[in-house]
């Protein structure tokens, strides 16, 4: 009996980006699980390293509420990094169902998560810096919650709330006005201090920098990625459901819209190179080796995938 052969279709290259992408997810599974990457080795950090001097200079300064400036900047500090490794395990799980829009979010909260991280743990700059890195991030997040609060009140006729819903949100004003007066007068204690060291400081003090300049600052400045120079539009658009920046995503595979897996690589890229740049600062600050082994050959493996496309490029 004669077999006749049956033809089967090639595999495209959407199918085979997506095999690859798969082997990376089942890496980043495995990195996931690996303590020793995301947490600090020691309760405390060596001796002599940039934290340990920040703790020695915060160890002087008054309370804010009922904890130490110490404690409160490295909360601050720290819950990037474990937002990092949530959004690091999220991104992992994204890949493995391909819900690619929710790729594009993770990778914009990843990259933002990562800059922040390494803007407190920034090993060049003074003691006192750093800490007056983390208060500014705390005051801008009071700021943010007691503007939510008295939005909530003006939206509102007094008459038309319940009272205990009124009392409730009468506390929480009360309470985030306190605790931002207390970060208040913890930085011009601290901004004092670096007038005596460098000279009086500009008229108006420069807030935390914004997201966007922060990141590309990472990018261009510290990690030389011009290919991200506008990543986060790009992302922020498809993570604000912008119909622009969501059909930017597709590629036209027989006529019909599909996921540019491979334009996505390069976000993909970017977002692990950038926390692999933020846990070195923090490993660098804490005085530390960043182990990196894992993160950089998943680094290696998407380079390879995009370098073998012709029509996507790392820059």
């Amino acid at each position: 009996m004669r077999m006749t052969p049956v033809k089967t279709k090639p595999t495209s290259r959407r199918i085979r980006v997506k095999f690859l992408m798969w082997g990376i997810a089942l890496r980043m599974k495995l990195l996931h699980s690996e303590p020793d990457v995301w947490f600090t080795a020691s309760t405390a950090p060596a001796d002599g390293s940039p934290w340990a001097q920040t703790r020695a200079y915060g160890s002087g300064l008054a309370h804010v509420g009922s904890g130490s400036v110490n404690q409160l900047v490295e909360a601050e500090a720290q819950l990037r990094v474990d937002a990092i490794h949530d959004y690091f395990g999220v991104l992992r799980a994204a890949m493995r169902t391909r819900s690619a829009y929710s790729l594009y979010v993770m990778c914009r909260s990843t990259i933002e998560a990562c800059a922040f991280a390494a803007w407190v743990f920034d090993p060049e700059v003074k003691p006192a810096e750093r800490l007056l890195r983390g208060l500014l991030l705390r005051k801008q997040s009071l700021n943010t919650t007691l503007k939510s609060l008295r939005k909530e009140m003006e939206g509102h006729r007094l008459d038309e709330l319940d009272p205990g819903d009124l009392s409730d949100a009468a506390t929480a004003r009360s309470k985030t006005e306190t605790q931002l007066d207390e970060i208040r007068r913890a930085i011009g204690g601290i901004r004092a201090d670096l007038e005596s060291m460098n000279g009086p400081p500009p008229a108006r003090p420069l807030p935390v920098p914004s997201a966007t300049r922060l990141i590309r600052k990472m990018f261009l400045d510290d990690m030389g990625m011009p290919q991200g120079s506008d990543a986060y539009h790009r992302l922020s658009g498809v993570a604000h459901s912008e119909a622009i920046a969501i059909i930017a995503t597709w590629n036209l595979d027989g006529g019909k819209p599909s996921i540019d897996y491979y334009s996505f690589l390069v976000y993909l890229h970017l977002a692990v190179c950038s926390i692999d740049f933020s846990l070195g600062r923090r490993a660098a600050c804490w005085g530390e080796t960043h182990k990196s082994a894992g993160l950089n050959r998943i680094i290696e493996r998407v380079e390879h995938i995009i370098e073998g496309e012709p029509h996507v490029h790392l820059m």
